[in-house]
């Protein structure tokens, strides 16, 4: 059983304190509003009781609306940067490296997507760094692949090689891989 309840700190306690404040505050407005509307009946100007069920049904909805703005306000600055890495992850998942852009200004999630990026970019450097590995063993070994077997694994590094630069450079020709398996 897990008892760590605040995983992001600032991160939740933003949301719990505004969420709580939202509700506290809207509790308070109606408390005024329904003090006065008792007031006002007790001086005989107003039905008490008929006042009191519309006030209760026009702050009802009127938090419901303000709820539902704040939800939707909410959901954007988190699914935003949700969908944007899972476009980023398709992306990884198809052999690329994408650029990635910053998060736009008020988007949540700020420290996982710098964690996300910092992984991006470490694997494409890592696979930069295996490309040029890659690429000086294939110029030592050309010159003494004389044997059809070494001439098609010479090839087959050729192609994992042209696959890496490919992935970390958009601009590199396309990779034709075949495994000598």
């Amino acid at each position: 059983m897990r008892r760590t309840y605040l995983l992001d700190r600032e991160f939740q306690l933003k949301y719990i304190l505004l969420l709580t404040g939202m509700g506290a505050g809207s509790m308070l407005l109606f408390g005024v509003l329904a003090h006065q509307v008792q007031r006002m009946a007790a001086e005989g100007g107003l039905s008490g009781e008929e006042t009191l069920w519309w006030l209760t049904g026009v702050a009802t909805v009127g938090l419901g609306i303000a709820l539902g703005l704040f939800g939707l306000l909410f959901t954007h600055r988190v699914a935003g940067p949700v969908h944007v890495m899972s476009l980023y992850v398709a992306a990884l998942a198809a052999g690329r490296y994408p650029r990635l852009r910053p998060l736009r200004r008020k988007d949540e999630l700020r420290a996982f997507f710098a964690r996300f990026s910092e992984a991006v970019d470490r694997i494409r450097q890592r696979e930069a760094d295996e490309a040029l590995a890659l690429e000086k063993a294939l110029d030592v070994l050309k010159d003494v692949a004389t044997t059809p077997e070494s001439r098609e694994a010479l090839a087959t590094l050729e192609a994992l090689r042209t696959r890496k630069r490919q992935a970390v450079d958009p601009s590199a020709p396309p990779a034709t891989f075949k495994s000598v398996a």
